[in-house]
């Protein structure tokens, strides 16, 4: 059931057997993360990031990471390498990246090998 719910929040996003409506993809995702699921978590702060509403996507990002997502550790992690809605931090920011790449995220995975070489 909570993968039905998950899946309508895509469905509605991606217009995908229905009308593309952003409305419904948030209502659908909202009651996915009512019922703890990280991945929708994760795509209601990808939403709130594409609409440059840094806060929010802060909110549900740290959530989804504190459900173990690990793709969300990666984007705090950019949250704090450029002060996006929390102080600048590159120190935390290397930890999520970290955290995120010894989960095998591939954009932290690259982010790290970039940094080590411009340091």
């Amino acid at each position: 059931m909570h993968d039905a719910v998950l899946a309508m929040g895509w469905f509605y996003l991606n217009g995908v057997g229905v009308q593309q409506d952003i409305k419904q993809a948030l209502r659908w995702y909202r009651k996915s993360a009512r019922q703890g699921d990280s991945r929708a978590m994760f795509s209601l702060g990808q939403m709130a990031y594409d609409e440059r509403d840094y806060a929010d996507a802060e909110v549900w990002f740290t959530r989804a990471a504190e459900k173990g997502h690990a793709v969300s550790l990666y984007w705090l992690g950019k949250f704090y390498w450029r002060g996006n809605c929390v102080l600048e931090n590159r120190k935390e920011a290397m930890a999520l990246f970290q955290r995120a790449a010894s989960k095998k995220v591939p954009a932290a995975q690259r982010m790290l090998r970039f940094l080590s070489r411009h340091p």
